[in-house]
């Protein structure tokens, strides 16, 4: 059976990635539906809105479903400019803010483009330094300043360390080094003396050796080291490897990235520089 097809806009005074994230969120719990989704960034006045009212007024009448409109627009008249065509919209800051002004006893400052702009210089430089130290401590390389690394991914080779470190960088402004168990390190139930001395900042990814011999496969085919028993060796031994030093680690088989990198936070308790906010367990047993 082909799945609904619902059209969704985002409209946004700025980027647009608060509101199609939040968006993304709510529709992962309509697997059944798929979403056509249109994203309208910088929208901040009228006539701009009215080119928007106009592209939705004509989905409006083609379509026999009325498509959702999620708007994050920091100016109310131009939200009422939405409504006053009889365009329904789901509005997040009318939805929070109202709640958020009486829990705090203070009316909200209202701005455009607050969420994702530059903002302060400082997590700005925050943000270039963490992602040139990733950058240049991928794979291994330039070990000996890795004290200075927020935190040290290590594991087989493709088991999605890089990523990892570029996400933590972007998202969390943390200087992320990946380094690579190789065959020789292996052949020890010790972490290698390269990551040994920052252990208390080292965490290490694992996935089913299934799932790497596909990925090795599709990057050297036929060759032994993307072959189902090498994969199983190195990811034997990586484990094992985990558990003798009591590294926290984590299977990143079937997650997403933005998964992998919160349990990282939350296992290792950072504070992330970009928010000053500290990921913890809601699991009282730790």
């Amino acid at each position: 059976m082909a799945a609904k097809k619902q059209k969704v806009f985002f409209i946004s005074d700025s980027t647009g990635i608060t509101i199609e994230s939040l968006g993304q969120s709510l529709f992962a719990r309509f697997p059944d539906t798929e979403f056509v989704k249109t994203v309208f960034p910088f929208v901040t006045n009228v006539q701009e809105a009215q080119r928007v009212i106009a592209s939705i007024s004509a989905v409006m009448e083609a379509e026999p479903a009325p498509p959702i409109v999620f708007t994050s627009l920091t100016d109310k008249s131009l939200i009422d400019l939405f409504l006053s065509h009889d365009i329904p919209v789901l509005d997040i800051f009318s939805t929070f803010i109202p709640q958020l002004e009486s829990r705090l006893g203070t009316k909200a400052k209202h701005a455009v483009g607050e969420t994702h702009g530059v903002g302060s210089p400082l997590k700005y430089v925050q943000r270039i330094e963490a992602l040139d130290f990733t950058l240049n401590h991928d794979d291994g390389t330039k070990i000996i300043d890795l004290a200075n690394a927020d935190i040290v991914l290590t594991g087989v080779s493709r088991s999605g360390k890089t990523p990892t470190c570029l996400y933590l960088a972007m998202h969390y402004n943390l200087k992320a080094a990946n380094y690579p168990l190789a065959d020789a390190d292996f052949e020890s139930s010790s972490l290698p003396r390269a990551i040994a001395g920052v252990q208390d900042r080292v965490f290490g990814l694992t996935l089913s050796p299934r799932q790497l011999h596909k990925i090795r496969q599709e990057r050297r085919p036929g060759s032994r080291y993307a072959s189902l028993e090498q994969c199983e060796y190195e990811v034997h031994r990586a484990e094992a490897i985990f558990r003798a030093t009591r590294l926290p680690y984590l299977d990143s088989t079937s997650i997403s990235i933005e998964e992998i990198a919160t349990a990282i936070l939350q296992r290792l308790k950072l504070r992330t520089p970009i928010t000053d906010a500290r990921v913890e367990s809601a699991d009282s047993s730790g």
